[in-house]
């Protein structure tokens, strides 16, 4: 019998050690889908989530997918929008030339004009006698489908345009190219560009399923504050 005792002592110690251990819960994960217009806003979301474990899926808006994900962020409202849609904020979609350019401000029929292509040079917008260069975003994108809408009333961007894929090259070939002309929105404009135009005010949207979770709907009270 006193044999047996060490082992009923070890048993018992490791049976009070398992009745002592706290299991630690699951972190909850949440999974985004963001244009690249509306990245500034993904710091807020950062801070609104907590403890939430945050993943950041960048994406063209013609590729954003709303059953692939938790939440949707982008600038505007899509067509057809079928899901919840949150606005968590604005921005300034503008026109933006290269500092150097002589143009300093222009109006919505010299915006339209250039964009169509129907003002080919900047000497009949009250520019200098060289050829002005477009740059645009794919037909797609969220800022540039509420510029064609309206700026140039759904018809399309002159065929002599060059695209850029992301606001940074956007920025980039303005200000290089003093005959350049693109779009941008406020809050990612740098003083490497000018702008001449402010074509609207944008919504930014957090678009979720229908009837989200807690820890959604949390994140989403906090961002509208």
């Amino acid at each position: 019998m006193k044999a047996k005792l060490p082992f009923i002592l070890l048993f018992c110690l490791l049976l009070a050690s398992c009745s002592n251990t706290t299991l630690t819960p699951t972190a909850e994960i949440i999974n985004i889908q963001y244009t690249s217009a509306a990245e500034p806003w993904l710091a807020a979301l950062y801070n609104c989530a907590g403890n939430t474990v945050l993943t950041a899926d960048p994406r063209a808006a013609d590729f954003l997918d709303l059953q692939a994900t938790d939440l949707v962020l982008r600038l505007g409202q899509p067509e057809n929008l079928t899901s919840s849609a949150y606005r968590i904020g604005t921005d300034n979609l503008l026109v933006i030339v290269n500092p150097q350019n002589p143009v300093k401000k222009l109006d919505a029929s010299q915006v339209r004009g250039l964009f169509s292509g129907q003002i080919q040079d900047w000497k009949d917008a009250g520019g200098s006698d060289s050829p002005a260069q477009v740059w645009a975003f794919s037909k797609a994108d969220d800022l540039q489908t509420i510029f064609d809408q309206i700026v140039l009333n759904s018809s399309p961007v002159t065929p002599a345009a060059r695209l850029a894929s992301s606001p940074d090259e956007m920025i980039q070939a303005v200000s290089r190219d003093v005959n350049a002309i693109g779009i941008l929105t406020g809050r990612l404009k740098t003083s490497s560009v000018s702008e001449v135009f402010t074509v609207t005010n944008v919504p930014v949207l957090v678009l979720t399923r229908s009837d989200p979770p807690g820890g959604i709907t949390r994140i989403l009270s906090c961002l509208q504050k």
